[in-house]
């Protein structure tokens, strides 16, 4: 046997090992580079909050100076699971909430939704968090192509039948987006149903402490 053909199997095993340290440091430095950015995207998230929250909370709400959020996570049916939930607070006291909430009504998952509202659970705006609803169908909902979110605004859970005029309900819906306004809807009326029964004091802190 040749020392090449003897070499062989040496050669293949330290291929191996170094294709492996390669691999094992690309893991490595993705995971590094996610640890070390997840600091800056938590604070542009936060600060994006900060300026939402005025035009979310409801106008009896926002108006108060020295306005905090308190990130709490959420888990209840009606929300979802692990959800932010913010806490409102100015000058030490409680003056409402912001949260996210999901729904799997819509056209694809996940539809995610925000809304702010008082103490009392009256809403000031809902809005789409995230969504993959199918271009020019589902997302006709959104602020860019309707008003449709504008109805919600001043809503409590009490007052009104939850589900689109279509369906004998007191809520307009966009048409060509039926499934998607109704999912909102819903959503939106179960979201309020959840708060009615969460302790919000509570709950567990977000990542991050804020």
């Amino acid at each position: 046997m040749s020392a090449l053909t003897h070499n062989r199997p040496l050669r293949a095993i330290t291929a191996g090992i170094l294709l492996c340290a390669i691999g094992c440091l690309c893991v490595w430095s993705v995971l590094y580079a996610r640890h070390a950015t997840a600091p800056a995207i938590e604070q542009r998230h936060m600060a994006r909050l900060d300026s939402m929250a005025a035009t979310l909370l409801p106008v009896s709400a926002s108006g108060q100076g020295d306005l905090r959020l308190n990130c709490r996570l959420a888990s209840a049916p009606g929300i979802g699971r692990n959800m932010p939930l913010y806490i409102a607070t100015s000058g030490g006291k409680e003056i409402g909430y912001i949260v996210v909430y999901s729904s799997p009504r819509g056209y694809s998952n996940p539809l995610l939704l925000i809304a702010g509202m008082d103490t009392s659970l009256r809403l000031g705006k809902v809005d789409i968090h995230l969504s993959r609803e199918t271009p020019g169908i589902g997302d006709k909902v959104d602020r860019r192509h309707s008003d449709f979110l504008d109805q919600f605004t001043g809503r409590a859970l009490d007052g009104q039948f939850w589900e689109v005029r279509k369906s004998g309900g007191d809520f307009d819906y966009i048409s060509g987006a039926t499934v998607t306004s109704r999912a909102i809807v819903t959503a939106t009326a179960d979201m309020l149903k959840a708060m009615q029964n969460l302790d919000t004091r509570g709950l567990a802190p977000c990542k991050g402490g804020k």
